[in-house]
């Protein structure tokens, strides 16, 4: 699903491009390849797969990126990496559970536990070729991404912050949502104490491009939705999350 000439969507839940335990799986189209953001939980796999072949025909270079270890998010990693060939960049939080393929610590155990994924999921090992620390500056495929680190969401999710074609761009994933929803739930390293120490980093960067991991993108005034989570948890409040109502996945 083309967004812009160099933004595509290739996997969703949302949208019905591939499994239904699939994040948003973006594809951005650099000078120097593609840079895949995020895998999906790898039960979508052959829908993927063929969205990227039918988008850009040519998967000789590209670079797979995830933006924290949650199983809807990296399950995929390891398919996607042994087909494609492309390596695999992260944060030096999410590297170790990927590399030993760590079922706890990604959450996937417990959620089978709670039969949120079906048992055939698996998170396979898989090398990790660029570890990416809070603040550094990565070129991946032509972009030239700002690592931030915000938990809240969980102990080790980072958000992706570039400029392309005339836009400022934020690549989220479950750290905020359209509305100014955040991505709360009920799991050991997710808190609000994460938010409310490191949401306010994310004020003030005049984001156009939104692009979270579930629900809703927008391609203009995106920091709008930051800045309404913002305002929420400054007045002392705690903001909608996701998994709330209407607001499930």
């Amino acid at each position: 699903m083309r967004i812009d000439e160099w933004l595509y969507m290739v996997g969703s839940r949302q949208f019905g491009l591939s499994s239904r335990y699939d994040c948003h799986i973006y594809a951005l189209r650099g000078e120097r390849g593609i840079l895949l953001v995020d895998t999906g939980s790898g039960m979508g796999h052959d829908a993927v797969i063929a969205k990227l072949r039918s988008e850009f025909g040519d998967l000789s270079r590209g670079t797979i990126l995830i933006t924290h270890k949650h199983p809807d998010h990296s399950c995929g990693a390891a398919r996607l990496h042994r087909e494609l060939g492309w390596s695999i960049a992260t944060s030096s939080h999410t590297a170790p559970l990927l590399i030993s393929g760590d079922e706890d610590d990604c959450g996937l155990a417990e959620a089978q536990r709670m039969k949120s994924y079906p048992p055939e999921m698996r998170l396979n090992p898989v090398d990790v070729a660029r570890v990416i620390e809070d603040g550094d500056v990565v070129e991946l495929e032509g972009f030239a991404l700002r690592a931030i680190r915000v938990r809240g969401h969980s102990a080790d999710s980072f958000a992706y912050l570039f400029e392309h074609a005339g836009k400022r761009c934020l690549i989220c994933a479950d750290i905020v949502f359209y509305g100014g929803v955040i991505g709360l739930i009920n799991t050991a390293d997710s808190n609000m104490n994460g938010y409310k120490e490191d949401l306010p980093k994310l004020a003030g960067l005049g984001i156009d491009l939104l692009l979270p991991g579930h629900g809703l993108f927008t391609v203009s005034n995106g920091q709008i939705h930051i800045d309404a989570a913002l305002k929420q948890i400054a007045n002392g409040f705690i903001p909608r999350a996701i998994g709330q109502g209407d607001l499930i996945f």
